[in-house]
């Protein structure tokens, strides 16, 4: 069990696991509970729309819960593991969500996207209006290859331009991921 990932509404934790009723090697589960003074109830997994025979996870939602971005390595991706995003018309329902998108080549590359961590910026004057950003982290992990990268997105998710490595935040030979 790895990864959580807290709903903005605190009711509900997304998390990765290889417990028994996965669909792959790691799926994405949620908890619930009814207040934020209320104890977890048993974890269910999100299901085979969200799911694949492959690995799943690194859930991140959105500031609006209406956004659902994970990355996975599920066949006809762009390599070894990409960022999709799938959407909810009614934030508070957890198994609501539509088929997954991948965020195709702005954001995924042959060296494995993973990490997805949406961030939606302020407007003006505080308001909700402005740019968001999705944060990932891109390489081999396992050759201490990942680094940092950015990609400016929609509210909707849609990626506006080609991630860019965030230099500053990056060190060479070891893993830069979040």
């Amino acid at each position: 069990d790895i990864n959580a990932t807290l709903s903005p509404d605190g009711l509900s934790l997304y998390f990765v696991s290889n417990r028994p009723g996965t669909f792959g090697n790691n799926d994405i589960w949620v908890s619930r509970r009814s207040s934020v003074d209320s104890p977890w109830e048993t974890p269910a997994n999100l299901g085979p729309v969200i799911n694949s025979a492959s690995d799943d996870g690194g859930a991140s939602l959105s500031y609006d819960g209406h956004l659902l971005f994970f990355n996975s390595n599920r066949p006809g991706g762009q390599g070894t593991a990409d960022i999709y995003v799938s959407r909810r018309t009614d934030p508070n329902d957890d198994f609501g969500w539509g088929p997954p998108v991948n965020l195709g080549p702005n954001v995924n590359t042959a060296a494995g996207e993973r990490g997805p961590e949406y961030v939606a910026g302020a407007g003006e004057g505080g308001s909700e209006g402005g740019p968001a950003t999705l944060y990932f982290n891109r390489g081999n992990i396992a050759m201490q290859g990942a680094d940092l990268y950015a990609a400016p997105v929609t509210r909707n998710g849609e990626p506006l331009g080609p991630a860019e490595l965030l230099a500053e935040l990056s060190a060479p030979n070891a893993n830069d991921a979040g």
